[in-house]
């Protein structure tokens, strides 16, 4: 009798394991289902932002369209502004020359190395300049390079004291780019 019951206990047992198994995976299925309702609403939220991303892309190419004539021409403008490759070197030096005479300075030292970008059609110039004077007189060149009907670029500048001058002079020392036309 025992052994009737053991086996009964035994089937029940087994009976309510399975059940638990078939419970556990009704929780499984539900959480899983109840994400997935909530899935698309999420989705369509992150495709909402993508949308508005595109949109703004779209709208940032049709101003660059709109836009474009007028920015070719403000190239086209610069271009022309820039000193012809034949009066290259010798203009530039004849600015610079005036720029430092009007600031009371005096020029040291200038040396040119070019580089042609042949798809622009332009040589780039780069420039090592030294020039020495007071201080005042340095800015008022600097200010001068600016408003300059030529395009400086200064990428580099130096100051130290003058040694053998008065205690008030001083040296600059400048790497300096611009641009010349070359013959199309």
């Amino acid at each position: 009798m025992d052994r009737t019951l053991t086996v009964k206990r035994k089937a029940i047992l087994a009976g309510l394991g399975v059940l638990l198994l078939a419970d556990l995976a009704l929780a499984a299925y539900s959480v899983h289902a109840a994400n997935a309702v909530r899935r698309p609403m999420a989705l369509l939220v992150a495709d909402s932002k993508k949308l508005q991303l595109l949109n703004a892309d779209i709208e940032r190419a049709e101003k660059i369209r709109h836009d474009l004539p007028a920015t070719v021409a403000d190239c086209d403008r610069f271009e022309s502004s820039l000193l012809p490759a034949s009066a290259g070197n010798s203009a530039i030096v004849a600015d610079l020359d005036e720029l430092a005479k009007k600031s009371a300075l005096q020029v040291q030292a200038v040396s040119f190395a070019h580089k042609v970008i042949p798809q622009r059609n332009l040589t780039e110039v780069e420039l090592n300049l030294a020039v020495s004077g007071e201080y005042s007189n340095i800015v008022r060149f600097m200010n001068g390079l600016q408003r300059s009907r030529s395009n400086y670029a200064i990428e580099t500048v130096t100051l130290q004291p003058e040694a053998q001058a008065g205690a008030t002079s001083l040296r600059i020392a400048m790497h300096i780019k611009t641009y010349v036309r070359t013959a199309a």
